[in-house]
């Protein structure tokens, strides 16, 4: 016989027992009710949580490339949508399509106004590469009078309407976006903060349509993002009149640069942590009111086992007495 047996039974008689009577199905069911509500809230937090920091762990950000003295350099990979391809229209007429294409810009300061510019393009069935002289002008790169849209000057006013580029009968216009952005880089979930530029559908100079999404540096006015299509002055030198079909997003740049590249999540990390947020809070107006229930419940019935006790050892003592008198 253990200790806990004998203890029991030697206090058997003197204290009165609870009596032990079948759960209600209320309390039959409470249990794995709030069970499952805490495991599914603290599943779906933990897979949140999860999502959001697991690829920022597994990715390393775009590469910072050694540059020579006064020279600035950024790095583009082409990325397609879906089953989209690059169309490049060539400045004798013919034009390429490709499902790769990769794209160099550096610029090197030789005096307080002149730089060198140098540009390189390759993809499928094309690659070609020039280095022009050029001049800073109001911080834009000038080639051949004409300026270039691989550098602007990042003064510009929120809302403000720009000249992109422009010959003696045609320019181009696009207007600042009101905040500065995130746009994406070539390796997700990477992105960098960029002043946004965008045109609505125009022309080029020959007549082909363009419409172009920009993203600079705030601070040096370096290209860092292109998409929809895109036209320039030093496009022309390797025989490009325009480029379409897809984004140029940033590889590498040069560690003068000093671009702000953050780290976040994909979007559809971000989605699946709104929407736990957002069952949490539409269920609170029905989980409290239900706690409230339980709660007031559960105490309601503490009480009247707490008196039902009350009362049997009111009746024990009174038997007690009672018996004491009578010398039973």
């Amino acid at each position: 016989m253990s200790f806990k047996n004998f203890f029991e039974r030697s206090i058997r008689g003197w204290l009165p027992e609870e009596p032990k009577m079948p759960k209600s199905k209320l309390k039959r069911i409470r249990t794995p009710i709030a069970t499952l509500l805490v495991a599914t809230t603290v599943f779906s937090l933990f897979s949140s949580v999860f999502m959001f920091n697991q690829p920022a762990v597994l990715l390393p950000p775009p590469l910072i490339a050694q540059s020579t003295p006064n020279s600035s350099y950024v790095e583009f990979k082409g990325i397609l949508q879906q089953n989209n391809s690059f169309i490049l229209i060539l400045t004798n007429g013919t034009h390429i399509s490709s499902k790769n294409l990769t794209m160099t810009f550096s610029i090197t300061e030789k005096s307080r106004n002149e730089c060198t510019a140098h540009i390189t393009i390759e993809c499928d069935g094309f690659s070609n590469e020039a280095s022009v002289e050029g001049s800073i002008v109001d911080g834009n790169l000038v080639i051949d009078s004409t300026r270039s849209i691989f550098l602007i000057n990042p003064n510009v006013t929120r809302k403000q309407k720009i000249v992109l580029t422009e010959t003696d009968d045609w320019k181009l216009t696009a207007t600042v976006d009101t905040r500065t952005g995130k746009t994406s880089t070539a390796i997700d979930p990477y992105r960098v903060t960029a002043l946004m530029v965008s045109s609505s559908m125009s022309r080029t100079e020959t007549g082909w349509p363009i419409n172009v999404h920009l993203g600079y540096d705030p601070t040096t006015g370096i290209l860092v993002y292109s998409g929809y299509s895109l036209s320039d002055v030093l496009l022309k030198e390797i025989g490009i009149e325009l480029l379409l079909g897809g984004g140029l997003k940033l590889v590498s740049y040069s560690e003068n640069l000093n671009l702000e590249v953050v780290n976040l999540p994909p979007p559809g990390s971000m989605s699946s942590v709104r929407f736990v947020l957002f069952i949490l809070l539409v269920s609170l107006p029905v989980i409290l009111p239900v706690a409230a229930v339980v709660v007031y419940i559960i105490r309601k019935k503490r009480k009247r086992t707490q008196v039902a006790a009350l009362n049997i050892l009111e009746l024990h003592d009174n038997t007690t007495q009672n018996c004491d008198k009578r010398g039973w």
